[in-house]
Parts: C-alpha cells; sequence; structure tokens
C-alpha cells in the first residue's frame, strides 16, 4: 500500500528541484498546484513519463484513477494489473514513475492501522538520490488541458519482510536505471517488466504522527 508520501525540496535535493523548476519550465496547466512536502491521495504531484514528441520529461498529475460511482483509486496491484480494465492499457501503453524523497506507513496491531506512522527511505540513499514507484497514468475528460484531469495510480507489491510488519502490501520501487529506462519503453512488455521487480534495502525511521483534526 503506499496512501501517502513526501517530496523534500531542501537545497541539497538537486535532482527534485530539477523535477519542479522542468515543469515551471514547460508551463503546463496545474503546474502551480503540485504540492511538495507530504502529498495525499487526490492532490497534484510531478511525475516523469515519456511522451512521444518531447521525450523523457516531467508533468503534474492528479493522485488517482477514478471511480465508477465516485471517489479514486490510488493504487494498482502490480500481480494483475494488465488483467484489470482500469489499468490494462496504462499497463501497456502509459507508465511512469513517480519520484519522491520517501512513502509513509503506519504500523498494523491486530490488523488495525495504528497511530505510529514512519516513514521509508532508501537505505544508503546518495545525498539528491530520489525513491522512484512504478506508476500508471490517464487522462480523463480531455485532461488538464481541457478542463478534466491527469491522473496516476501507484504499482504495490505483496509487502517483504522489511514492511510486512507494517502494511501487507508495499509499492514497487524501481532503483536500477535500465528498469526505470524500460519501464518507460511502452515496446517492453509489462510481464516482462514485473518479473524483474525486486526490493531495495530500505531504511525505516519513526516520525511524529498526525496531529488530530479540528473539529
Amino acid at each position: 500500500m503506499c496512501g501517502r508520501y513526501h517530496i523534500d525540496t531542501e537545497e541539497e535535493n538537486i535532482k527534485m528541484r530539477a523535477i519542479l523548476e522542468e515543469l515551471n519550465r514547460r508551463q503546463l496547466p496545474m503546474r502551480e498546484q503540485v504540492r511538495t512536502g507530504e502529498v495525499f491521495p487526490s492532490q497534484i504531484a510531478p511525475v516523469i513519463l515519456l511522451e512521444p514528441e518531447v521525450g523523457v520529461t516531467v508533468r503534474p498529475f492528479k493522485w488517482g484513477f477514478p471511480r465508477v460511482g465516485g471517489g479514486l483509486v490510488i493504487n494498482s496491484r502490480s500481480e494483475k494489473a494488465d488483467d484489470t480494465p482500469m489499468f490494462q492499457r496504462a499497463a501497456r501503453e502509459r507508465r511512469c514513475l513517480v519520484p519522491m524523497s520517501w512513502f509513509y506507513e503506519w504500523r498494523r496491531t491486530s490488523g488495525k492501522k495504528t497511530k505510529e506512522k514512519y516513514a521509508f527511505s532508501l537505505d544508503h540513499a546518495k545525498a539528491d538520490e530520489l525513491m522512484y514507484l512504478a506508476g500508471f497514468w490517464a487522462s480523463f475528460l480531455g485532461g488538464f488541458a481541457n478542463g478534466g484531469f491527469d491522473g496516476f495510480a501507484i504499482l504495490t507489491r505483496q509487502a517483504d519482510e522489511q514492511v510486512l510488519p507494517y502494511h501487507d502490501r508495499m509499492p514497487v520501487i524501481l532503483r536500477e536505471e535500465s528498469l526505470k529506462k524500460a519501464w518507460l519503453d511502452p515496446n517492453v512488455p509489462y510481464p516482462e517488466l514485473r518479473a524483474a521487480f525486486a526490493s531495495p534495502q530500505l531504511s525505516i525511521r519513526s516520525v511524529m504522527p498526525d496531529a488530530p483534526r479540528s473539529a
């Protein structure tokens, strides 16, 4: 599961700052609403994709695919994404990378979510190394340029031993440059990519729990 993540924009985070600067340079719709810091579902965030006319670039997307009857689907199970009507085309043609500094999860006790909040980041990461999650994207109602919206969803897989104490699902993390490049290439079949998924070593730290919501 991945239901919240963080974009750190401190000065030493050169790669993240470059991504945000590229968004501004392209003058794309909704760029002013891109979130940094803690990112929640339905908010606008930077997403990396391959555009035929441009190459590998960045665009602002809303976190979530619209669900029939209302609401948003923010995650896609990697094991069956290419058989799920909502994600079938995206698995073949519309794959993306979701850059972030870390993602959050909450410890569960007896299957119930507690208030114990943890941040998961890459272990032994370089100073400006980002975490990239595998994702899908799609345009709805014509996309942002035509009054609709462009949405993304994050792929998940069964949790490994690092994440299992907190949740039974975890995001698909792509760390190898060759795999990230292949993920964006629609000529590489989805099953081949899924077979290459591996969990990198993670650093886990406790963070302040969410503040109580005001009445």
